[in-house]
């Protein structure tokens, strides 16, 4: 099984993809958590792209989007050797979804940023940890030029313009680590009977 956590920076999804890897390991899983950007040498190019104050402009988010995918497909074949298996699951924390809503800028559209994601795998599940944007910049350390309320605003639409169109769960990520978590479990409880 393939589950992603996605929403806008300060959502949480990194301390709910690691919560909710302990948990299935509990449960009897074999559970890997992985990151977007990757720890590859294109992922660390694009963590240092992402510091840039410039990278919010058009042609970078049109490089940054070629460069997250150009990562995702580093980890394709190691990706589906681990789900080949019955027992074994993944958690990530983002996938090509965050390119759809980060990148999607006016002139770059999301049949393009899907175009060249195409080759990427697809999550079994996806969860959208939805945030207000000011409780994210709350939560944020600042440290990046897309932890901007008004940037936020707009990718936080795009994540729940995602919910509309795709088979993808909302849940409201502003309740407690703990209460958050539990919502999730019971999540993958329902829909992967896990």
């Amino acid at each position: 099984m393939y589950i992603i956590l996605e929403g806008i920076d300060g959502s949480g999804k990194s301390t709910q993809s690691q919560l909710l890897c302990k948990w299935l390991q509990e449960r009897g899983y074999n559970a890997s958590g992985m990151v977007e950007p990757t720890k590859s040498s294109i992922g660390a190019l694009i963590r240092e792209k992402l510091q840039l104050e410039e990278s919010t402009n058009d042609t970078n988010q049109q490089m940054l989007t070629l460069l997250f995918a150009a990562d995702r497909l580093t980890l394709k074949d190691e990706l589906e050797k681990v789900l080949s298996s019955k027992t074994d699951m993944v958690v990530s924390d983002r996938s090509f979804y965050s390119s759809v809503c980060y990148q999607n800028t006016d002139s770059i559209r999301p049949e393009w940023i899907y175009e060249v994601n195409k080759y990427t795998l697809r999550p079994d599940l996806t969860i959208i940890l939805d945030l207000d944007e000011e409780e994210s910049v709350s939560r944020c350390d600042g440290d990046e030029v897309f932890e901007d309320a008004k940037f936020l605003h707009k990718t936080r639409k795009n994540y729940l313009n995602l919910v509309n169109d795709e088979d993808i769960i909302k849940i409201d990520a502003s309740g407690s680590i703990e209460e958050v978590q539990e919502i999730i479990r019971q999540v993958l409880i329902e829909k992967l009977g896990i």
